[in-house]
């Protein structure tokens, strides 16, 4: 059955279970990762060892609804599948598809917005480095590449996996200098940002 397939997998980058919605900011922190990243299921009715408990369709759907609607920016887009499970309760599948052209902020009363992504089972905020490789990457323009960018690289051969901090301090860049050559060497491929919710560092990819 496609819904018992589902949940065999276990929560992943695309895959993420609730056993109920009771906030709908927290769950547009899932909502904004899944469309920053690679789209996802968010499925409404399942605790986090996969049991499945079900939940009522339509109090569960008004909180994703507002997630998606009034705590996202821009509002983001969704499918619902209604399953149904024992003693009359239901799971909802969402399905979040991965935004093309914007990137999606959870707006909250009283807080300065914030951008999430999706890495591995998690939802964290996105480094502002990688914000800007988004904003260039929707936006393309040419990169010139100077002789900051070749002291980088050269800096990176050696000392791979830097915090920001750590690089602007060895390479003697300001944070506007630093962020921008990374967000030019990841645009171009040839480094990548590893993202975890303690901190988040930058590296030459592997050739």
């Amino acid at each position: 059955m496609y819904l018992y397939d589902l949940i065999a997998q276990g929560e992943h980058e695309t895959l993420e279970f609730k056993y109920e919605v009771n906030s709908p900011g927290k769950i547009a922190r899932t909502l904004v990762a899944f469309a920053n990243t690679s789209g996802g299921h968010l499925l409404v009715g399942i605790k986090d060892n996969g049991a499945v408990s079900g939940v009522s369709a339509d109090e569960e759907y008004y909180m994703v609804e507002s997630g998606a609607k009034l705590y996202s920016r821009p509002e983001i887009d969704f499918e619902v599948k209604i399953h149904p499970v024992q003693n009359g309760k239901h799971v909802l599948e969402f399905i979040i598809e991965p935004s093309i052209s914007k990137l999606h902020m959870v707006v909250c009363p009283n807080k300065s917005p914030e951008v999430y992504v999706r890495v591995h089972d998690e939802n964290i905020i996105a480094h502002p480095v990688w914000i800007k490789v988004q904003q260039k990457l929707k936006s393309p323009c040419t990169i010139k590449y100077t002789d900051n960018h070749n002291k980088l690289l050269a800096y990176l051969k050696d000392n791979n996996a830097r915090t920001l901090e750590t690089i602007m301090k060895e390479v003697f860049l300001s944070e506007k200098e630093a962020m921008e050559i990374i967000a030019d060497l990841v645009v171009s491929n040839i480094m990548k940002i590893e993202m975890t919710n303690s901190s988040s560092v930058f590296k030459l990819k592997q050739v």
